[in-house]
């Protein structure tokens, strides 16, 4: 299940609907739903989502989290030009360890990632770089 197939079936619930209903609102076929949900599928267009905005009535926080779990759930992105040798060492050996990371190894590497975060945002408020 990706990102966006969980916050979909959770919408779905939270509004005691089908996901024929769930299609009927988004104009689609019911097994093409069923397929988002599994993650099967890549998020819907934008004219599907906004229609699922609209018909759904989703409060701002619910379409903030519906275009975040879209964001998080797109299967390929590009590496900025300005990557280190180190950091294509990193991206290759975390590429080849992803289905398989442990809670615990992840909590490892968004506490890392904070890290370096709050020392940017330090070194931005003193003046300085953050390179």
């Amino acid at each position: 299940m990706t990102p966006f197939g969980h916050y979909l079936e959770k919408l779905r619930r939270s509004r005691n609907l089908q996901q024929k209903q769930m299609a009927d609102a988004m104009e689609v076929n019911p097994c093409y739903v069923s397929s988002l949900e599994r993650g099967r599928k890549k998020p819907p267009s934008k004219d599907v989502l906004n229609k699922l905005i609209e018909r759904l009535k989703l409060t701002d926080d619910e379409e903030i989290g519906l275009w975040r779990a879209v964001e998080l759930s797109e299967p390929s992105f590009r590496l900025p030009n300005s990557m280190s040798l180190e950091e294509f060492e990193f991206v290759h050996e975390l590429r080849g360890s992803l289905g398989n990371l442990s809670h615990n190894q992840l909590v490892i590497m968004r506490k890392t990632l904070e890290l370096g975060a709050h020392k940017n945002k330090d070194l931005r408020a003193a003046g300085g770089t953050s390179g």
